[in-house]
């Protein structure tokens, strides 16, 4: 049974955690030819929110493409200040919906609970479910026509 709002799921990035953040890009960029697409730092009551972890996280996501495909590398812990929680690998997949409060509902309906209602961080909307092994799933909806981190950061074609 597929939930009928997910029927247009777009793939919209991987995020994959790093330890440090310039090592990882003399690797993805030197190595795999990353075209990077954005550089930003994350703070903040929503950021925690969105890593389920305790609060006071900061961290620097770099996304770029690799192949036709958005990868978002995230490093937790700016200088001194450790991360809360470790973060390294393949964090979530993110999935692109066009209605999320509405995919939200369904989920539910289709027996699955997810980790907390649709919020709101760096401009998009999104909520994440665990699959029955814990890798999240992250659903997000972008604004306007945007479906992909790299649509929002670069604009539509």
């Amino acid at each position: 049974m597929i939930v009928e709002s997910l029927r247009d799921l777009r793939f919209s990035h991987l995020v994959v955690g790093v330890t440090d953040m310039d090592r990882a890009l003399g690797f993805y960029r030197g190595l795999l030819g990353m075209d990077v697409v954005f550089d930003q730092t994350m703070a903040g009551d929503q950021f925690d929110h969105a890593l389920g972890a305790g609060d006071g996280n900061q961290g620097r996501v770099v996304g770029g493409l690799i192949g036709g495909v958005m990868i978002e590398l995230l490093s937790l812990g700016t200088g001194s200040r450790p991360a809360k929680r470790s973060f390294v690998g393949n964090q979530n997949i993110s999935l692109s919906v066009t209605d999320l409060d509405d995919t939200y509902r369904q989920v539910q309906a289709a027996g699955f609970a997810p980790d907390q209602a649709p919020f709101d961080i760096a401009g998009v909307r999104m909520f994440f479910v665990k699959d029955p092994d814990g890798t999240a799933v992250e659903f997000i909806e972008f604004p306007g026509t945007a479906r992909t981190s790299e649509e929002l950061h670069r604009g539509v074609r």
